[in-house]
């Protein structure tokens, strides 16, 4: 279940090229359009697959807003762990296996003074194979026994 979960997190990520893809894929279903093409035909000329509903939608909003709907408006904040940071913290996760994502959060925050969510952690370390692997903890005695401080 938890891999699934992280497998769409991580699929709902677009690269840069595929932006620009789906962008200049938009902007062609509009020139279609008002070349003369159908919506229908366009939608189905179109590279990047689309919903009927969509290219209406799209459509409608280049009618009011002009070609500044195809302007880039991401949300959030930039990609935190990247470059000397990924490295310290991919580093770290290899030697320390049984750290928690807390300690490493603690680690980031000393050394380059930026705050990491422990979700984004988390969902790193997973696309690395570096989740956290639990202590070994001591077995009991194989015969049945356990070691007493007192005895009867």
């Amino acid at each position: 279940m938890m891999e699934t979960r992280e497998a769409k997190a991580m699929s709902l990520v677009m690269a840069p090229d595929q932006r620009q893809t789906r962008r200049s894929a938009r902007l062609e279903l509009v020139r279609q359009v008002k070349l003369g093409t159908t919506a229908s035909e366009a939608r189905r000329r179109c590279s990047v697959p689309m919903h009927r509903t969509t290219v209406y939608r799209l459509l409608k909003r280049v009618e009011c807003e002009g070609e500044q709907v195809f302007a880039e408006k991401r949300h959030g904040h930039p990609v935190k762990l990247r470059g000397e940071v990924l490295t310290c913290v991919l580093d770290y996760c290899q030697n320390h296996a049984s750290a928690a994502s807390r300690e490493v959060q603690c680690l980031v925050a000393e050394r380059f003074g930026i705050t990491v969510s422990i979700s984004q952690l988390n969902r790193v370390r997973a696309s690395h194979g570096l989740s956290r692997k639990a202590p070994q903890r001591e077995k009991k005695a194989a015969n049945g026994r356990h070691h007493c401080l007192w005895s009867s």
